[in-house]
């Protein structure tokens, strides 16, 4: 897979690279690492001189970190260190470099915090069209075996990312737990036949919990009874009305879960 690594060099930023590099050797497959540095709104006044001195330090940051975590990796990788929003250029990257996977470290959020800012993780998942890994400070890189993908099931044209959930799958000969939170409705018809094609030669088992008020909690407690190493969700589209008071399902879990979580997307 060619991995995006986006990066701030923080500890959290270390670990999300160590996922990365085991994804990308299981796929034989490339890595760029991307640093954003940023101008806070109320200083876009400073000088030029300030502005170069901050990518002086920015570029030997990166080559420290090509240094420590990727020149003997034995992984193909480029870096970039550029000027600009995170979020706008993480997206643009994607788009250019026709990239396969965004991983990355999270802190989480919680509270006040959650509400009014969210995560760097969070708008990243929401802005690209490629899958994100996101990696919380309490994850450990170990063997894959066993998914989560917490749904409803309503897959009707969305066989995209149940394709994308399965290739990740199979780098890891992981079997995957299709999560569907019971509902009045059932299970849709049709729906285990175009999972099982998507889903191909990769194991999957379906597990059926009763819908509740606090649906995040009902499926991080699924994950920690089955001891799963990744928890997925598909992220649904908004338009941007939708999006001013709508707290997705996948952002909840980005703040919050203490395992990775996969996002994947609808199509469009």
């Amino acid at each position: 897979m060619r991995v995006l690594l986006p990066t701030d060099f923080s500890e959290n930023a270390a670990l999300a690279t160590q996922f990365a590099l085991d994804v990308a050797r299981r796929t034989n497959g490339y890595i760029l690492a991307l640093h954003a540095y940023d101008v806070p709104h109320y200083e876009r006044s400073m000088t030029t001189s300030l502005l170069i001195e901050m990518k002086k330090v920015a570029e030997q940051n990166m080559a420290d970190f090509e240094q420590e975590n990727l020149t003997n990796s034995g992984i193909k990788y480029d870096s970039h260190v550029m000027l600009g929003n995170p979020i706008r250029l993480s997206r643009e990257m994607v788009h250019k470099h026709n990239l396969d996977l965004v991983v990355m470290g999270s802190k989480g959020a919680s509270g006040l915090e959650e509400l009014l800012i969210g995560s760097n993780a969070a708008s990243v998942i929401h802005n690209v069209d490629v899958p994100v890994l996101v990696v919380p400070p309490s994850s450990v890189v170990k063997e894959i075996k066993r998914i989560v993908l917490a749904t409803d099931l309503e897959f009707k044209n969305k066989k995209p990312p149940l394709q994308a959930l399965a290739k990740f799958a199979r780098a890891y000969g992981a079997e995957v737990f299709l999560l569907h939170i019971q509902d009045e409705d059932g299970i849709p018809g049709g729906t285990r036949e175009l999972i099982a094609e998507a889903m191909g030669d990769v194991k999957h088992t379906y597990h059926i919990a009763s819908q509740k008020e606090d649906i995040e909690a009902t499926i991080l407690d699924f994950c920690e009874e089955k001891e799963t190493d990744i928890v997925s969700a598909i992220s649904k589209r908004y338009g941007f009305f939708q999006g001013l008071f709508h707290k997705s399902l996948t952002s909840k879990l980005a703040y919050h879960s203490r395992i990775p979580l996969l996002a994947l997307h609808e199509p469009k």
